[in-house]
């Protein structure tokens, strides 16, 4: 019998456990460690920040699933890998700490023959100041920032209802962040609520970003090939912010937010 240790519980982990528990079949062990008690659809984030989604539809809890799945899971963060084991067994291992609250701060050593790391990105927000909770801005990188992101809108909104102008910037942050679509998505979600509620003309929309050009997306950008033309990425998005009225700012790196 060979086990199987995920560690991570997003879309990488989780697809990477539910397949592998599939094509393995019983006989293997699959365990994932995750420190989050839910599983979250990041890409939908963006309408549980516009109030169009609510965080329940974003999200589900994973520990059912993996008890009906025969998948082991530890509700944890990992705090170290150790490859080549310890004095005990040779076998790697990875040290993980409880979130689960019955056990929170608790340490367990897991065995592992083969091991999957699919943390994926930490979110850092005090590497620009002012920025994330506690600071100036509002996210959309997981739901409940989303939510509260919608909530702040809402206020927005009622401000401009009054006559009185708003500037909302929608972008990216630290110079080196990535995921820049879930930004390009969120401020013409942004745009369209404002349509809807009538006050779109007394507010100024900026997207910021640190895209060399508009429509990189980090990866360059694209060139669309439809009906026997070819449309690059650059001039498709250009063409959207010019049509809804929404300023650009590209190759910008945030420093500070006050």
């Amino acid at each position: 019998m060979a086990e199987v240790l995920i560690l991570g519980a997003g879309v990488s982990g989780h697809t990477a456990a539910l397949h592998l528990r599939r094509l393995l079949g019983g006989q293997h062990k699959v365990t994932v460690v995750s420190p989050n008690s839910q599983w979250n659809w990041i890409p939908s984030n963006i309408w549980v920040g516009v109030g169009e989604m609510a965080k329940k539809d974003v999200v589900f809890p994973l520990a059912p699933v993996y008890a009906r799945k025969n998948i082991g899971f530890h509700q944890a963060k990992a705090v170290a890998i150790r490859p080549k084991g310890d004095a005990h067994d040779s076998r790697g291992a990875v040290d993980i700490e409880y979130t689960l609250p019955e056990k929170a701060g608790t340490t367990e050593r897991l065995r592992y023959d083969y091991l999957i790391n699919a943390t994926g990105p930490k979110l850092k927000f005090e590497a620009t100041e002012g920025m994330g909770p506690g600071g100036h801005t509002q996210s959309v990188c997981t739901a409940d920032h989303a939510v509260e992101a919608n909530l702040k809108l809402r206020e927005v909104i009622e401000v401009l209802k009054t006559g009185k102008p708003q500037t909302l910037v929608v972008g990216t942050g630290h110079g080196t962040c990535t995921c820049e679509g879930a930004a390009f998505e969120y401020v013409f979600n942004v745009d369209h609520e404002l349509r809807e509620a009538g006050v779109r003309d007394l507010a100024r929309v900026v997207y910021l970003t640190n895209e060399a050009a508009l429509g990189d997306f980090g990866v360059d950008g694209m060139v669309f090939d439809q009906q026997g033309f070819q449309t690059t990425s650059e001039l498709w998005t250009g063409s959207l912010f010019r049509e809804r009225g929404v300023e650009a700012i590209v190759g910008t790196h945030v420093q500070r937010v006050e």
